[in-house]
């Protein structure tokens, strides 16, 4: 005689006809999970008693309290640096690249970040110009032989202690008696938005080995006017931020990978910085990809890239060692705010299903088995995906024709599920694993509350013609909070509304049919659904 039984649930496979969908698979799962092997029901987003002076695209919890938001697509990190003293994030919003700190973030009452600087350095426009030589007194004549060529150069540094790259060099300066006093003249930086407080000046120094830029002194930016009389052996370290210079202006897609390097991107070029220095990106880092690119992510110390066409996988200790590959099929990313960096690879929103590409460059149509390219397109509206990593699963969010949906990947299980709630912003805070959403302008945690009601649909089975199953057994700690519907035929044949099961063991009324579904619905877990033809079929 015909049993089901269904010890296991999951979610849904759109591309596999529903008779022949593995049993635990579904034809409807909305608002819950499976991360227990049964039906558990999703939680209410919880109130933060928070609102905001705007309406969010982008959030960032930057410390304490304290929350940054921005009405457009912002990518933000935080600095490399360990228990940073200055507290710096970095940013890039389609403007220039910013960076603000504790001591300007957070001033006043009103939207944060409330201020910042213009990320990097420039170099010194103008060359340091040399004035009067004073030799020491009591030189004798003068020996064309021991002369020195010297020049200066000069570079600015940040209240931070960062430093861009050096200015041109001085005019050539024949220095006739050892031991002279050199007058250097310094001119202002000008209007500057970089946080610009001190400068240092360097000089050039030979040995037999080589030549190089030697540090002088370290002045305020105030300073106009300083007399060098440093002997050789009393210069300081040399100079080492040749090229250094600014992020260009409408780079984006700022991101840390985890060795350090931030990496952004504009047009088809993907730029890398120093090591730990996120201010300082040589031109010389810098790799194209042929197609423009639409979204990076990190995952350890490789970068993914999205683009218009193929995929491409940046890999390297250093930014001046790193080498990139390619995919050789074109897994086209549709959708900036849809790549996500998951465990050990990255998902991403493509024409024909969510992409996953991993950091040895190894890509392939992830949902490919689950859901056909056609189907996606048409429930999905993929360019307009934007998702987080939210319990080592994609949760993302469309657009609709009337509105906003939502719909969960589990690239474990491999299979796909809905969910109810809609947002304007989120934060995702790996520390706690908690997904902080803003609707409107108030701030919630996603599913953190009481458990909100759920949908789920088994698969078709099929059983013998006129097959009359007489009992059901629908197995919850919590039975009367869940509902029931059967069908027989796609018809439905019994429905039970929360609160009409009593008991775990139902006998029901003659029905007979061929082709076979449970639905149950409801705010409890579900752990077991049995249908049997006699009592005595039921298993323990």
């Amino acid at each position: 005689m015909a049993t089901i039984d269904i010890t296991a649930m999951r979610g849904e496979m759109p591309r596999v006809v529903e008779h022949l969908l593995p049993d635990a698979n579904s034809t409807l799962a909305q608002g819950c999970h499976f991360r227990h092997g049964v039906i558990t029901p999703m939680l209410d987003d919880v109130d933060q008693q928070k609102s905001f002076a705007i309406k969010p695209e982008t959030l960032f919890r930057y410390r304490d309290n304290f929350w940054f938001a921005w009405n457009k697509a912002v990518d933000v990190i935080r600095s490399p640096v360990a228990n940073d003293d200055y507290g710096r994030v970095y940013y890039t919003d389609g403007d220039f690249p910013k960076v603000t700190s504790a001591l300007i973030a957070t001033k006043g009452s009103g939207n944060y970040p409330a201020a910042f600087f213009r990320l990097g350095i420039p170099a010194p426009a103008n060359p340091i110009t040399v004035g009067a030589v004073t030799p020491p007194a009591g030189v004798g004549s003068n020996d064309p032989k021991d002369d020195e060529t010297r020049y200066y150069t000069e570079t600015y540094v940040t209240a931070y202690g960062e430093e861009g790259p050096p200015g041109p060099a001085s005019a050539e300066l024949t220095i006739a008696y050892s031991g002279s006093s050199v007058e250097l003249r310094l001119q202002p930086p000008g209007q500057q938005n970089h946080n610009i407080t001190k400068r240092r000046i360097y000089r050039s120094a030979t040995s037999s080995e080589s030549a190089d830029f030697l540090l002088v002194a370290e002045l305020d930016i105030a300073v106009a006017t300083f007399i060098d009389n440093l002997s050789e052996s009393q210069l300081s370290a040399s100079l080492e931020t040749y090229g250094h210079n600014m992020p260009p202006d409408g780079m984006i897609g700022l991101c840390m990978m985890s060795n350090g390097i931030a990496a952004g991107f504009m047009g088809n070029q993907v730029m890398f910085s120093e090591a730990y220095l996120p201010y300082a990106w040589k031109d010389a880092n810098k790799q194209t990809t042929r197609d423009e690119i639409v979204a990076i992510t990190p995952v350890g110390t490789t970068l993914i890239v999205g683009t218009k066409g193929i995929p491409y996988v940046f890999s390297g200790i250093t930014p001046s060692n790193i080498t990139s590959s390619h995919s050789l099929i074109a897994l086209s990313c549709v959708s900036r705010k849809s790549m996500v960096t998951m465990d050990g690879f990255a998902l991403y929103a493509s024409p024909n299903g969510l992409v996953s590409i991993s950091a040895d460059g190894a890509a392939a149509i992830a949902t490919a088995n689950i859901i056909e390219a056609k189907q996606w397109r048409q429930r999905f509206n993929p360019a307009s995906i934007r998702a987080w990593r939210v319990e080592n699963e994609y949760f993302a969010l469309y657009d609709t024709d009337s509105g906003v949906a939502g719909f969960i990947f589990d690239p474990v299980n491999m299979d796909i599920r809905y969910v109810a709630t809609s947002f304007d912003a989120a934060y995702n805070d790996e520390s706690g694993d908690t997904l902080y959403i803003v609707k409107g302008r108030q701030l919630y945690t996603l599913n953190t509350g009481v458990p909100v009601n759920f949908r789920w649909r088994s698969k078709l089975f099929l059983a013998p013609s006129n097959t009359s199953f007489s009992c059901l057994r629908v197995m919850s700690d919590i039975l009367p909070s869940i509902g029931v519907i059967l069908y027989a035929d796609k018809k439905v044949v019994m429905q039970l509304p929360p609160g009409s099961l009593r008991e775990t063991l139902l006998k029901l009324p003659p029905m007979r049919g061929k082709r076979w579904q449970i639905e149950v619905y409801g705010n409890a877990q579900v752990d077991r659904i049995t249908l049997t033809t006699s009592m005595q079929e039921m298993p323990a």
